[in-house]
C-alpha cells in the first residue's frame, strides 16, 4: 500500500493535521540572527565543550556526542575539526 492510503487513526484522513487551539506550533526562532555570525556560534550550548571535544577526538577513535536538538552538534563539530586543521591535504570531516 502506498502512504498516501495510510493515516494516523483518529485523523480525518492522510495529510490532514488536527490541532487543538491551546496546542502550540513547534517553532524555532533566532533569537541571535542580528548577531555577528562568530557571537552566534560561541551562544549555542556545545561551544562551552569544544576544547573537551577536540580533546576526546584527538585521543578516542570513536566519540559519541548526545545533545538536545538545536545545540550545535551537527553543525559546529565539523567547523571546529575544519578549524583545528583535520581537513587539511584533501582530508574530509563530516557530521
Amino acid at each position: 500500500r502506498s502512504a498516501r492510503g495510510m493515516w494516523k487513526p483518529g485523523t480525518r484522513g492522510p495529510g490532514v493535521v488536527e490541532r487543538a487551539g491551546d496546542e502550540r506550533s513547534d517553532v524555532i526562532v533566532n533569537k541571535n540572527k542580528n548577531l555577528p555570525l562568530t557571537v552566534q556560534r560561541q551562544r549555542l550550548p556545545i561551544y562551552a565543550n569544544r576544547s573537551q571535544i577536540l580533546y576526546l577526538l584527538e585521543h578516542y577513535r570513536t566519540v559519541v556526542v548526545v545533545g538536545e536538538t538545536g545545540t550545535g552538534k551537527t553543525t559546529q563539530i565539523p567547523q571546529y575539526l575544519y578549524e583545528s586543521g583535520w581537513a587539511a591535504g584533501g582530508r574530509l570531516v563530516g557530521c
